[in-house]
């Protein structure tokens, strides 16, 4: 005879009622010590009330008692502190028990979650948010203030927020999407995924790749450590470092500092003045208005050129250590020309559509002219390679 015991899942729900609690900012909200999931929700007016629904699995009916007794979760309400505490006891911590705690909030409010596993969501607050979680989820929407968010081993999420957030993800992604405000972002093992933000933007990814779209504010510097950066329609100015991988922007206006320790650069419609370096790789950027350096120590430069006279620090600076470089130049560009290709004596290392007077030195092949005044310092440079200049 087999004899099944009576193991189904029980609950037990618990509720807490604030009815003062007021809507001004004035108080705080402490977590700690609880594993579980947390839903927030921010509310006109006073008044809270607070949920906190346990299940257990594979546990006796006889036993449960004793169980929810070692799953102890405290609830205190400090009113001089203004202040709520909710605090588990880490000594007895029941692996076979499930928690999840409703919080019903005046919106106005400070929050300092520090919790031992488990999703956190929050929505709808205005204050000081502190979210730590040693292993779950975090998802912030429609919130404002100063916004500090910490997981091991899981996403990071803020939606159509604003104010000035700090994010960390040990192994998990960090998407930030409608922001206004500043935002210092890093993750070990996850990508960094920043949309329609207007603020400094300051990213960190380790294994992981950068994608940046629709950035507004005065400096945006990423750097990212074995993957890609991507970014559209960036205005400010600009740092970007990515070592191992390519970087790929187009739509970028302002001031740009470009690095990569050995990938591809491919910029498409740039305005301002542009800084690019790569150890090692090619450097593509076409329609450029306004200055530029790039600079690869092994690698081919491309570069299609457009003039605008509203923009006065013109200057063109191209070199390759080893590599072509290529470039396409406006016929209205004012430009006083130094080509040089070194390490030959071959007239044919300068291809120009672009009539320069050429001579040979010193084993280095030299291409100069100036064009309508040459205002703009128009300089390439190649070593062991080519110089192509097509006339647009």
């Amino acid at each position: 005879m087999v004899v099944f015991a009576d193991t189904s899942p029980t609950i037990i729900k618990q509720t807490y009622r604030f009815k003062t609690l007021p809507d001004d900012g004035s108080y705080s909200l402490i977590i700690s010590n609880i594993s579980g999931d947390f839903i927030v929700s921010g509310h006109e007016g006073s008044g809270a009330f607070i949920n906190v629904e346990k299940i257990t699995f594979g546990i006796k009916k006889k036993d449960i008692p004793n169980i929810h007794k070692k799953e102890t979760i405290t609830v205190n309400h400090l009113e001089d502190q203004n202040q709520i505490n909710i605090i588990g006891d880490s000594s007895s911590k029941a692996d076979f028990m499930q928690t999840s705690i409703e919080l019903s909030l005046p919106k106005h409010i400070n929050l300092n979650f520090n919790i031992d596993g488990g999703d956190l969501s929050v929505n709808k607050i205005i204050g000081k948010i502190n979210l730590s979680t040693l292993g779950g989820d975090i998802l912030i929407e429609n919130s404002e203030g100063d916004i500090n968010s910490h997981t091991n081993g899981g996403t990071v999420n803020i939606q159509n927020s604003k104010g000035h957030a700090k994010i960390h993800s040990f192994g998990g992604e960090i998407t930030t999407k409608d922001f206004q405000g500043s935002i210092a972002s890093s993750t070990i093992g996850g990508d960094i995924n920043l949309v329609s933000v207007k603020g400094n933007v300051n990213c960190q990814s380790s294994g992981g790749s950068i994608t940046l779209k629709d950035i507004e504010g005065n400096t945006i510097s990423c750097r990212a450590s074995g993957g890609e950066i991507i970014g559209e329609n960036l205005n400010g100015e600009i740092t970007l470092k990515c070592f191992g991988r390519d970087t790929n922007i187009k739509n970028i206006s302002g001031k740009g500092n470009l690095y990569a320790s050995g990938g591809n650069f491919l910029i498409e419609n740039f305005e301002g003045s542009l800084v690019v370096n790569t150890e090692k790789g090619n450097i593509i950027i076409n329609d450029a208005v306004g200055g530029i350096e790039a600079i690869t120590s092994a690698g081919d430069i491309d570069v299609d050129l457009s003039y605008d006279s509203r923009f006065k620090d013109y200057s063109i600076y191209l070199e390759t250590h080893m590599g072509n470089i290529k470039t396409s130049v406006p016929k209205n560009l004012p430009a006083n020309m130094e080509n040089i290709v070194y390490q030959t004596t071959s007239m044919q290392s300068i291809d120009s559509e672009i009539i320069l007077k050429l001579e040979v030195e010193h084993e280095k092949v030299i291409g100069k002219r100036t064009i309508a005044g040459g205002t703009v310092p128009f300089s390439l440079k190649a070593h062991h390679g080519t110089i192509t200049i097509k006339d647009k």
